[in-house]
C-alpha cells in the first residue's frame, strides 16, 4: 500500500499534454532553478490573494490587492537578488501592477460576496483511487474553496481561474474541477465540515481575465464611451465571469474511473511497456523544458544533460503530499 504512486492534479494535465515533460517533471523531479514572472507565477499569486480574502465565514480578510502587492514585492526582491542577469525588472513590475489592478477591480465588481459563507479554503487532501476494488494510486491535491450559499443553503466548490481569454465551453468536462467534485462530498463529511447528508451541489468557476481596468467612462447600460460620449465600437471583454456547473453521480463514477485509467497508462510508461512520447505543438516554447527538449531532439545527450543539470534542480515533486491518506 505504501508503494502506491501519488497523482497530482497538475500532473494529470501535463501527462496528457506531453509524456516527455511529465517524465522530466514528475519522474525525474526537475524544476527550473530560477523563477519567472510567467502565467503560473501570476496565477499562484492571485490564488493566494483570494485565499486570504475569502477567509472562513461571511467576513472577508485582507483585501486581495493589498495582499498581492505585498506578496509580489517579496517575490520581486528575491528575484532581483538571486536571478542576476536573468532578472527582467519591467516584466516583474508590470505583472505586479496588473495583479493589483485586477484585484482592486474584482472587489469593486463583486463587493464582499455576501451570498457566500466560506466553510473551507485551500484545503489539501489525499485519497486512494480504486480500480475494480483494488487501490492503484493516491490522488493528492487541494481545492480553492468551499462555500455555502446564503441564498439556497447549498454547498458549492469554488474554483478560481486566471486567463487572458475566458473560455467556458470546456467546463462540462473539466478534469480538475470534476476530480475535486468526485471526492469532495465524502471528504468534507468525514471532516465534519458539512453535514452527514449534505453533498456538493455544484462547482462555481470564478474567472478573472488578465487585463488592466478600462478607464473609459460608461453609460447607463455599462458600455464604454468615447471622448465625445458616443458609444465606442471597441468594447472590452467581460473582466470577470462566474459559471456554475453541476455533475451527476454517473459523471462522478466516470471521473474516478478516468483517474484510475490514467494511472494505468502512467504505470505502463514507468515500467517501459509503452514509450515516452512527445507532443509538439505551437505552445512548446512556453514549456520550461523547451531548450533541453530541443537538444534531446537533436540527439545531443551531453548538451541535453548539461542544460538539465545547470538550469534545473531535482526535488521530490510530491514532498508536500507525503502524509497519511
Amino acid at each position: 500500500m505504501a508503494d502506491l504512486p501519488i497523482l497530482r492534479t497538475s500532473e494529470r494535465g501535463i501527462f496528457k499534454r506531453c509524456v516527455f515533460r511529465w517524465w522530466l517533471e514528475f519522474r525525474m523531479g526537475y524544476r527550473p532553478r530560477t523563477v519567472q514572472a510567467d502565467a503560473l507565477w501570476f496565477g499562484f499569486g492571485v490564488h493566494e490573494a483570494l485565499a486570504q480574502w475569502y477567509d472562513k465565514g461571511s467576513k472577508r480578510g485582507i483585501h486581495p490587492a493589498d495582499f498581492f502587492n505585498s506578496w509580489a514585492g517579496v517575490e520581486i526582491a528575491f528575484a532581483k537578488t538571486y536571478l542576476d542577469d536573468t532578472f527582467d525588472e519591467p516584466v516583474w513590475v508590470d505583472a505586479r501592477e496588473l495583479g493589483i489592478d485586477m484585484l482592486e477591480e474584482y472587489v469593486e465588481y463583486y463587493g464582499d460576496d455576501p451570498q457566500w459563507d466560506v466553510i473551507a479554503t485551500e484545503q489539501q487532501f489525499k485519497v486512494r483511487i480504486l480500480d475494480r476494488g483494488e487501490p492503484v494510486a493516491y490522488f493528492a491535491s487541494r481545492w480553492d474553496g468551499v462555500v455555502r450559499s446564503n441564498e439556497d443553503g447549498l454547498v458549492y466548490l469554488l474554483e478560481h481561474k486566471t486567463a487572458s481569454q475566458i473560455i467556458t465551453a470546456y467546463l462540462e468536462l473539466d478534469d480538475q474541477g470534476g476530480s475535486y467534485w468526485a471526492v469532495a462530498s465524502q471528504l468534507l463529511r468525514n471532516a465534519g465540515i458539512i453535514g452527514p447528508k449534505e453533498h456538493i451541489a455544484g462547482i462555481i468557476y470564478n474567472f478573472l481575465r488578465k487585463s488592466l481596468h478600462d478607464e473609459r467612462p460608461v453609460n447607463e447600460e455599462g458600455l464604454r464611451l468615447n471622448k465625445d460620449n458616443s458609444v465606442s465600437k471597441r468594447q472590452p471583454p467581460q473582466p470577470f465571469v462566474r459559471v456554475m456547473v453541476e455533475r451527476s453521480p454517473l459523471e462522478q463514477a466516470h471521473q474516478l474511473q478516468r483517474i484510475a485509467d490514467e494511472v494505468a497508462v502512467m504505470n505502463a510508461v514507468r515500467d517501459g511497456t509503452i514509450p515516452i512520447t512527445k507532443t509538439p505543438t505551437r505552445d512548446c516554447p512556453r514549456c520550461p523544458f523547451w531548450i533541453p527538449c530541443n537538444l534531446h531532439e537533436r540527439g545531443n545527450p551531453h548538451s541535453y544533460q548539461t542544460v538539465l543539470k545547470s538550469n534545473f534542480k531535482q526535488e521530490d515533486p510530491y514532498k508536500d503530499m507525503r502524509k497519511s491518506a
